[in-house]
């Protein structure tokens, strides 16, 4: 009976071993450049339209609607440059780059705030 209870605790711990390490070798993946420094501007650009946004609401609520105009314009041309750096990521196999790009900017900010 020991010895059953032996061979079956040896046999599950060598099991679950040799499961550990093949897990780990297939979970790092390398990143295309072209892909990273697209959503290196992906990210500037969000930051971009976020601050631009603030801005024109500050400037509407000083009641300066030629600055809240041309901010507006500002804006209008950020997310054309979005919307085409989104097509090309998405060609390059990034899902919802928009997406992950502020989930990216979320985490940059949270590590910053200590």
């Amino acid at each position: 009976m020991k010895k059953t209870i032996f061979l079956l605790t040896t046999g599950l711990i060598f099991t679950g071993a040799a499961m550990a390490q093949t897990g780990a070798t297939t979970g790092t993946t390398t990143q295309n450049p072209a892909v990273k420094s697209g959503m290196k501007d992906m990210r500037h650009d969000v930051r971009e339209v976020k601050k631009d946004k603030r801005q024109r609401a500050e400037a509407l609520e000083n009641g300066n609607k030629a600055k809240a105009k041309a901010l507006n314009k500002d804006i209008h041309a950020d997310q054309k440059d979005m919307n085409q750096d989104r097509k090309q990521l998405q060609a390059d196999g990034v899902k919802h780059p928009i997406k992950r790009a502020d989930k990216q900017i979320h985490r940059q900010n949270m590590g910053h705030k200590g």
